[in-house]
């Protein structure tokens, strides 16, 4: 029997995802609630997200 390091990369990547999956996905599934709990709060109280300005002064020479 020999080592097949494809085929143990492959599993070893699977084994890592299903384990992300199953412990992120109830911290995804509660931000995706407080998303919509934030949006449903905004529409209420009549509110709506502004996107920040950013303002960067222009330099008229080089630096030093």
């Amino acid at each position: 029997m020999s080592f097949d390091g494809k085929q143990f990369g492959a599993e070893i990547v699977q084994i890592v995802k299903d384990h992300l999956e199953r412990n992120l996905s109830p911290i995804a599934a509660r931000l995706d609630a407080l998303e919509s709990r934030i949006l449903l709060l905004e529409a209420q109280a009549g509110t709506t997200k502004a996107k920040p300005i950013v303002r960067i002064a222009a330099r008229s020479g080089p630096t030093t």
